[in-house]
């Protein structure tokens, strides 16, 4: 079984951890000021930008899976996992280079390519470094503590990139550029240091026993055969949608229906509450479980969602007071869902002996994605169909739906994904009895299997592979 031989201690769960900082950081800045400094300072049109993100976005549905299946199989000396810390921060740091600090002129294509060596350093990284988490503990609740202190510092890091861009334009002269390339020196400095800190202070897993024949199909049929896996694929890509859907039209309902301008603080708050906010759903994933602290968070946030659609101008002191509601469930939607899915893996480990971690983590990242993609374009199209003017001054049928699409629309799918996860059934004792199964294969003995393995995946798998 590939667990830890020792108890993972606090600090090199802290250590591990640091990674997602300069990780953390890169979102919000490639989302704001990527498309102003390219197109506005450099001169590129911004539909050969736009163009050239979604091609290279469009690259990780390629990537992801070949990354998931190579970190599954090659079994270096060095560790599965730990040897891409060293190639994926190279291919990252390359790539924050040449697309955060370019020379003076560039064309679309030198765009392009700096933006997708930066998608795939950021899988070469992102995948391992997520299946490494899953694997340096077995144990139910150390895998939340290590994803809530992961999350925490990936939130910390978007605090750090909302700060940097709030000093730097506050200096006369400055602009999307030089924002830039303050957070490109930060990420160049923090990435490589981190790094080598999880290189040299955590521990790689042993490597399993058995390694699960390369089949595509077979690993298809166990990845649907896993019941609880198969839910929180459903439910990821729901809430994922949702809340896409509506922070990408933020900027235009606080201006437009609440009449709040500076929706960047109101983020700033936002991120810092999310980062207070990490330990309470540790402690509570702990009480009550991981799906049904989810579905706690995921109903906060429908219930905010749907408040924020009877918001009327000048309201905007209630606006800030959702959103910082809305911020304490933003961790808990970034923490237990990774966690839930290190637990599933434990399904597949009990009828391989393998740990396909990497498999399992890549396919969510295309879920997510996935997400990512449609909640991120689909309400731009829609609010371009019922007449909403991006520059103010829109219709009020036209403020109507915008309503609807800010708060009605994300508020059902976070809902229906809360519903249905109210169907997981991984629960904490019954992790722990494939964990006795699992180290009792790997013994070499033939224990009993378990009621929940038999009832949820071995029948299910006999028909997927039939």
């Amino acid at each position: 079984m590939e667990t830890q031989k020792k108890p993972l201690g606090q600090a090199q769960i802290w250590a591990f951890s640091t990674v997602a900082l300069p990780l953390g950081m890169l979102g919000l800045p490639m989302a704001i000021y990527l498309a102003p400094f390219y197109s506005g300072q450099l001169g590129l049109s911004l539909s050969l930008v736009g163009t050239a993100l979604v091609l290279a976005r469009i690259s990780d549905f390629v990537t992801d899976p070949i990354m998931g299946l190579i970190t599954d199989r090659w079994r270096p000396a060095l560790g599965r996992r730990r040897i891409w810390l060293i190639f994926g921060t190279l291919i990252m740091m390359a790539g924050v280079q040449l697309l955060l600090r370019p020379p003076p002129e560039v064309g679309v294509v030198w765009f392009g390519l700096s933006v997708a060596l930066v998608y795939l350093g950021y899988t070469t990284l992102q995948i391992p470094y997520e299946a490494w988490a899953g694997e340096i503990s077995s144990d139910y609740h150390v895998r939340t503590k290590i994803a809530a202190t992961k999350q925490g510092f990936s939130i910390l890091g978007l605090v750090v990139a909302t700060a940097i861009p709030a000093y730097i334009l506050s200096q006369p002269g400055k602009g999307s550029g030089d924002v830039l390339n303050a957070i490109a020196l930060a990420v160049l400095i923090l990435l490589p240091l981190s790094a080598a800190l999880v290189f040299f202070t955590v521990p790689q897993p042993d490597i399993p026993s058995e390694k699960a024949p390369l089949n595509l199909k077979r690993a298809v049929g166990l990845m649907r055969a896993n019941q609880p896996f198969s839910l929180l694929v459903v439910v990821v890509l729901m809430a994922t949608i949702g809340e896409v859907f509506r922070q990408t039209i933020t900027v235009f309902f606080a201006r437009d229906i609440v009449g709040v301008k500076n929706i960047g603080v109101v983020y700033a708050v936002y991120f810092a509450v999310g980062l207070c906010a990490v330990p309470l759903w540790g402690w509570l994933s702990k009480a009550i479980g991981k799906h049904r602290a989810l579905i706690l968070a995921l109903g906060i946030v429908a219930a905010t969602n749907f408040a924020m659609g009877l918001l009327q101008h000048g309201q905007g002191h209630l606006f800030i007071a959702l959103f910082v509601l809305k911020g304490i469930c933003y961790g808990a939607i970034g923490i237990l869902p990774n966690a839930m899915i290190a637990d599933t893996v434990d399904l597949d480990t009990a009828q391989t002996q393998d740990r396909q971690q990497g498999v399992y983590f890549a396919a969510i990242a295309m879920v997510q994605k996935l997400g990512f993609a449609v909640g991120g374009g689909l309400p731009l199209i829609l609010l371009d169909v019922v007449g909403f003017k991006a520059a103010g001054g829109s219709e009020v049928e036209a403020l109507f739906w915008m309503r609807i699409f800010y708060a009605v629309v994300p508020g059902v799918l976070v809902a229906i994904a809360a519903l249905l996860l109210t169907r997981y059934s991984l629960t904490a004792e019954r992790q722990e009895e494939l964990r006795h199964y699992i180290a009792q294969k790997e013994a070499g003995l033939t224990p009993e299997m378990p009621s929940y393995l038999q009832d949820n995946v071995y029948h299910d798998r006999q028909k997927a592979s039939s």
